[in-house]
């Protein structure tokens, strides 16, 4: 409050008035301007005396934030959380006049894999003068998963040597890389049997899924091979026949194939069977099927034929019968 006295009017004959006016200027924010109070002094003559008061008003005090800031953290590539609204308030500006600007900004960690960074979050609370302040969070993000297959493993089998079955292409995801970026390898190893003949034997066969940050996953196939099916003979068995004790003729030669072995071994044998007669005689040539027999006078010599075993000792022989 504002008093005068006047030299001649009593105290209670000077009226003191008050006249504020707010005076902005062009392109100041909302909470900077002047105040002019004016004070004017009334004697009960008319006589007037005026004081002048010039407040500059100004806002230079920032935001202040009531929630608080995130902490940093660690988190796996799909596991980021969301950034949050945070809210603030001011000393000058009401609530709806304060601005929360969010900003988020993902940083290359140097020598790490693309899947490895950080992410820098910012909230900056501003003003109607442009005050403001800034809080920040830092996100680590690592990739620590594996890939994961899609494709069924193939089972464990056992199969015969012509009949092992093809690798199949196998495919698989990733957390945090794309589809091109997860390369998928295959490797076949075989591993001999302790023991067993060269067509019995294993294939282990591997498939490995590895993501852009060198994390892999494995899965793996065990075929046991096996050769369980004999020789077959491709050359015609000869016909039973007699012929005379000097036209026995000469045992021939026979071919077989096996559906493992490249090489089959062909062995002869032949079993002679007296009769009454000294030059009467049966040779058998032996072999399974019935192949063939000859019926003839002595002989001087005893004569052979031939069985055909494969590498694992499977063998298939054609007997002429009696």
């Amino acid at each position: 409050m504002v008093n005068a006295t006047d030299n001649c009017s009593p105290v209670n004959g000077v009226t003191v008035t008050l006249r504020t006016d707010t005076l902005r200027t062009a392109g100041e924010c909302a909470n900077s301007y002047r105040l002019r109070r004016t004070w004017t002094a009334t004697d009960l003559c008319g006589n007037t005396t005026t004081f002048v008061q010039t407040l500059t008003v100004e806002d230079r005090t920032a935001p202040v934030f009531t929630m608080p800031t995130p902490a940093d953290v660690t988190v796996n590539c799909d596991e980021i959380p969301a950034q949050p609204d945070l809210t603030a308030i001011d000393n000058c500006s009401p609530a709806n006049k304060v601005t929360i600007l969010k900003n988020e900004n993902k940083q290359a960690i140097p020598g790490a894999c693309a899947n490895n960074y950080l992410l820098i979050r910012t909230w900056t609370a501003v003003d109607e003068c442009r005050n403001a302040q800034t809080v920040t969070q830092t996100i680590t993000v690592v990739d620590t998963k594996a890939p994961v297959f899609t494709s069924a493993v193939p089972a464990d089998t056992t199969v015969n040597c012509d009949n092992v079955p093809a690798a199949p292409n196998m495919t698989a995801t990733d957390n945090c890389s794309t589809g091109n970026n997860v390369t998928v390898r295959y490797n076949e190893a075989r591993r001999d049997i302790p023991g067993a003949c060269i067509n019995n034997y294993q294939l282990i066969r591997t498939w490995t899924a590895t993501d852009e940050c060198g994390n892999f996953n494995t899965v793996s196939q065990t075929i046991t091979v096996q050769d369980t099916t004999a020789p077959v003979f491709t050359t015609p068995a000869p016909a039973n026949a007699t012929v005379e004790c000097d036209q026995v003729p000469a045992q021939p030669d026979l071919s077989a194939t096996d559906n493992c072995s490249g090489n089959v071994i062909v062995t002869k044998a032949e079993q002679r069977i007296d009769s009454t007669c000294a030059n009467t005689y049966r040779l058998i040539r032996t072999g399974r099927p019935p192949t063939s027999a000859v019926t003839a006078p002595r002989s001087p010599r005893p004569s052979s034929w031939q069985t055909a075993p494969n590498q694992c000792s499977r063998r298939r022989s054609r007997q002429i019968p009696r």
